[in-house]
């Protein structure tokens, strides 16, 4: 299928692609350049990536300004199809280094590199500088065409978002979108990255806008794009099936790892989520490393946040707290390894240094929706164990977050107890649409309700957690050690531990120890 447009070229051969290829570029003729640029562009995104390579090569060779527009769109095009049938883009000898458009251009070529080199603080420099030219106005050369515009913005979107700057790639999107709006497939390709970062950010409203938009945009789609429009309109509905904690439909296609490019990230979260919701850490952490496995090289923020919060997350469902702060200990200080090490101070029992964490992300200006939703409940689960129960307020407010925002899965790593507790102090008119959230993840739920222990057990468990073993809380209670095994069995049971490593913590974490009674 050929593309339908028009390109306006000097010469008088019929066929497009034989013009593209052999036309003589002469830099001052403005209009002809652009037209052979624009041509190359609609000819990689309407299904001919030879064709769009022969016609950039037809302008290559020729020094100035085009030749450093020509690189740029060599780096973007290339990112954008995951094709290397376009080169190695390089800056062309001879480019003007005082021209606006040949310094920005030349640093979009810079932050490609960087990207695909791994090297985050390169790419963060970048970033700033092109940040400041965007705020001067000076970014986008006037003269370009919009579609090479469009692609710039996409790919400055994605570099910040693997910069850890989900809000600053949603502007660049939003941009993008405006100068794609004569490309139908370029146009619903960025609507879509929208509304995946949206659903990432937690506001599935505005997700579910970009969505509708996207279905509302007309033309034809070639046949080469239909499967990976697809794929990235999966994408976005199933980040917003597992906020919801929505039983997905059986027949829908969930995004595979392995097959996502620049957005791999949100690929690998999404299916680890999904892992852990359904109960499965040991998939979970399989999906992390298959992620890692086979996306070399990938050392971004948020690719690394990703990872070790995720791997954080499985390893406490295994009852595994140690390598999990080992995970932790190595990993970029991004939102979701704060949350995940908050999640893991809960579950060791140190609700204070939890309280703190989640405190620190609630103050950070750049956390989104759903962070500071996760970090609301975890603060309000610290308190309540510190003895400071939740009030009507905080209820009122998780209730709006679970109800109105549909965020139904940042509930389902809280105690059932507390969920329980929120419930009845939500308020009336959103109470049952809350409980109807709460029974829906109480699979998930870390215990579903709070255990109720005998008198004796709870004489036991404060034993527990002062004597080092069986023998010393035997003398301590004035019985045999095959009652203290019994009782202590009873307590694993109700605290839902194996271990007696894991029931002190579990005991503080669900608030039937109070930690300031742990000696030292």
């Amino acid at each position: 299928m050929q593309a339908a447009f028009v390109i306006r070229n000097p010469c008088t051969a019929t066929s497009t692609t034989s013009c593209a290829t052999s036309a003589a570029i002469d830099d001052e003729r403005v209009e002809d350049v652009e037209s052979i640029l624009e041509f190359a562009l609609w000819g990689l995104l309407f299904e001919d990536l030879r064709l769009a390579s022969r016609a950039l090569a037809a302008l290559a060779p020729h020094d100035g300004v085009w030749a450093v527009r020509v690189a740029a769109a060599r780096v973007v095009l290339r990112s954008h199809q995951g094709s290397d049938l376009l080169g190695v883009p390089e800056l062309a000898p001879g480019a003007p280094e005082s021209h606006d458009a040949v310094r920005v251009e030349s640093m979009l070529i810079r932050l490609s590199g960087s990207r695909c080199r791994a090297r985050t603080d390169e790419t963060a420099g970048l970033l700033a500088e092109m940040t400041r030219l965007d705020t001067e106005g000076t970014l986008e050369a006037p003269g370009s065409p919009p579609l090479l515009r469009a692609l710039l913005r996409v790919q400055l979107a994605i570099a910040h978002l693997h910069a850890g700057s989900s809000a600053v790639a949603l502007a660049h999107l939003a941009v993008a979108a405006r100068l794609a709006d004569t490309c139908a497939t370029l146009h619903r390709s960025i609507l879509a990255k929208s509304a995946t970062v949206h659903a990432l950010r937690g506001n599935l409203v505005e997700a579910r806008r970009q969505l509708r938009r996207f279905d509302r945009v007309d033309g034809e789609i070639p046949a080469p794009w239909l499967r990976a429009l697809r794929e990235e309109q999966a994408l976005a509905e199933a980040m917003m099936l597992v906020e919801r904690f929505d039983n997905h439909e059986p027949e829908m296609e969930w995004p595979e790892v392995e097959a996502s490019d620049d957005l791999w990230p949100i690929t690998a979260l999404l299916r680890a989520r999904l892992a852990l919701l359904e109960r499965s850490p040991m998939r979970a952490l399989e999906i992390v490393e298959f992620a890692e496995t086979t996306h070399p090289g990938w050392n971004s923020v948020f690719a690394e946040d990703v990872i070790a919060a995720m791997k954080a997350h499985a390893l406490l469902q295994l009852s595994e707290p140690d390598r999990a702060r080992d995970v932790l200990a190595q990993a970029p200080q991004g939102p979701l390894v704060v949350l995940a090490t908050a999640h893991l101070q809960m579950f060791v029992g140190d609700a204070d240094a939890a309280r703190e964490l989640a405190t620190a992300v609630l103050d950070r200006s750049t956390s989104s929706l759903a962070e500071r939703a996760e970090a609301l409940l975890v603060r309000i689960w610290a308190d309540a164990v510190l003895g400071r129960m939740p009030t009507a307020r905080e209820g009122g407010i998780v209730g709006r977050m679970v109800v109105a925002a549909g965020l139904v899965r940042i509930i389902a790593h809280m105690p059932g107890w507390l969920m329980d507790q929120m419930v009845d102090l939500s308020e009336r008119g959103v109470r049952p649409a809350f409980e109807a959230a709460v029974d829906k993840a109480s699979a998930a739920l870390v215990i579903t309700e709070r255990p109720q222990l005998t008198p004796r057990e709870t004489v036991v468990l404060k034993a527990l957690e002062r004597h080092g073993s069986v023998s010393d809380m035997a003398k301590a209670l004035s019985v045999s050690p095959s009652t203290v095994k019994t009782q202590l069995s009873a307590i694993y049971r109700k605290l839902g531990v194996s271990s007696r490593h894991h029931a002190v913590p579990a005991a503080y974490r669900l608030g039937l120890l109070e930690r300031a009674s742990n000696p030292g």
